[in-house]
């Protein structure tokens, strides 16, 4: 008795000592875990909310070696920047282009003076096909749209075409929210129509879907790069049958793993475990947000302010990571497109009148606290230092164009509000409430351009 006594005291204190380590692990894990969650911005072919899930941080992207960066413009104390001069066959931008024709043709001056050979329509197929067989009057007015723009300005500018959001008869039985239909082969018949009906050309480009790592775009179909690559692979097929339109895969959503999402560097390696290197005359599309982060800044920083703390909130973090997975799958010839990127600002944005309409009001959620940091004067340098670094130097041996995100948002309808919460996407914008230009769109026009 005595035996058994004593082997249940020492039990008893191995399960007392046992709990002290495991509280004594929870407590360490919780004080290391970020204080903030990873909120992303993420966009679909018609405007959405962003999410925000939570994960654990990315693995640290280092630079490659030998990477050197332009020397950055300078500004003097109280003075403008010193604008970099900049390749205008590098340069896009995102349109919102449910527009009236007289709309779309003032876009298009907008580009022209900004001084860009590219713009980015991300179309929603549900919008342009909402019953099988049957087009929506978008349809009837995308292609004379695309044609105005690829004809403007002498040579004219070339378009990205970015596919996602598939119509509800296409979707699996039972659906909820967006995602891809439910055969890929209906994706490669769309996808290949769209080729020919919206007159792309081979000098052209267009982007497999957006953002498939999250379940916001990826719903009820397995959310992995497997499952995509099967959707990837048709739609490759049925353009390259036609055409030799630059073919991009799915830009992907800079975060980490939760329940609604794929960590975007694993979701991209896993991309080339299912075939993506058999692809050689692909381009990687990529979405390297910056939140509050400076272009040139490095992973990682203690603040306050947040989103500092993980590689997934630096633009070269993202690019750097990209760039390393690529080289080591054999594609290191293969260019990365941004084909979303920007910063968000709300300083001086206005409802319905630029001069003396109300100011904005920025969203309150916590989770996008980054979109309230920083200053217009601090966007316009973020943004024009991002197209410098990525057209000079090692970056522009890889770097594709980049569409910046985006231009007409903050016209569109109810999305800038002064008596509550403001759209996250309007501050990205670089129109204002009513569609004058704000500074940013001054400093990116009255930039050199080769």
């Amino acid at each position: 008795m005595k035996i058994k006594s004593l082997i249940k005291s020492a039990l008893l204190v191995v399960m007392i000592l046992s709990a002290f380590v495991l509280l004594a692990r929870h407590s360490a894990a919780r004080a290391a875990a970020p204080a903030t969650p990873l909120p992303f911005p993420t966009f679909g072919a018609l405007p959405v909310s962003g999410g925000t899930p939570t994960s654990p941080p990315a693995p640290t992207a280092t630079p490659q070696p030998g990477v050197t960066l332009p020397p950055a413009p300078t500004s003097p104390p109280g003075g403008p920047i010193t604008l970099p001069t900049l390749r205008s066959d590098m340069m896009g931008i995102q349109i919102q282009p449910d527009l009236t024709q007289d709309q779309w043709r003032q876009m298009n001056s907008f580009v022209a003076s900004l001084g860009m050979k590219w713009i980015k329509l991300q179309i929603s197929w549900r919008e342009l096909q909402p019953q099988q067989g049957q087009w929506s009057q978008l349809d009837a007015i995308l292609p004379g749209y695309i044609q105005y723009a690829q004809g403007r300005a002498g040579n004219g500018v070339r378009v990205l075409l970015s596919v996602a959001k598939a119509p509800d008869w296409a979707r699996p039985a039972g659906f909820s929210g967006d995602g891809p239909p439910r055969d890929p082969a209906l994706l490669a018949a769309f996808v290949s129509e769209a080729v020919t009906r919206y007159k792309l050309r081979n000098e052209d480009a267009i982007e497999i879907w957006n953002e498939p790592n999250l379940a916001a775009d990826w719903n009820n179909v397995p959310l992995n790069a497997a499952t995509y690559m099967k959707y990837f692979d048709a739609a490759y097929k049925a353009i390259r049958a036609k055409s030799g339109v630059q073919i991009i895969t799915a830009g992907l959503a800079p975060t980490g793993d939760s329940s609604g999402s794929v960590e975007d560097r694993r979701y991209l390696q896993e991309m080339y475990n299912a075939g993506l290197k058999n692809y050689p005359d692909v381009a990687v599309g990529i979405h390297p947000y910056g939140w509050a982060n400076a272009p040139n800044a490095r992973c990682c920083q203690n603040s306050p302010d947040g989103w500092k703390d993980r590689p997934a909130f630096y633009f070269l973090e993202t690019i750097d990571a990209y760039r390393q997975i690529m080289v080591r799958n054999g594609q290191g010839s293969n260019k990365l497109w941004a084909t979303e990127f920007g910063w968000a600002t709300f300083d001086n944005l206005r409802e319905k009148d630029h001069v003396n309409g109300p100011l904005a009001k920025a969203p309150s959620d916590p989770a996008v606290g980054w979109a309230r940091q920083l200053n217009e004067a601090q966007r316009t340098q973020y943004t024009l230092r991002a197209f410098q670094i990525a057209q000079n130097g090692d970056y522009a041996a890889f770097m594709g164009p980049m569409m910046l995100w985006n231009l007409n948002f903050a016209d569109l309808p109810g999305f800038v509000r002064a008596d509550t919460d403001s759209r996250l996407e309007a501050g990205f914008s670089i129109l204002n409430g009513d569609g004058f230009p704000r500074s940013i769109y001054d400093a990116i026009s009255q930039a050199p351009k080769q």
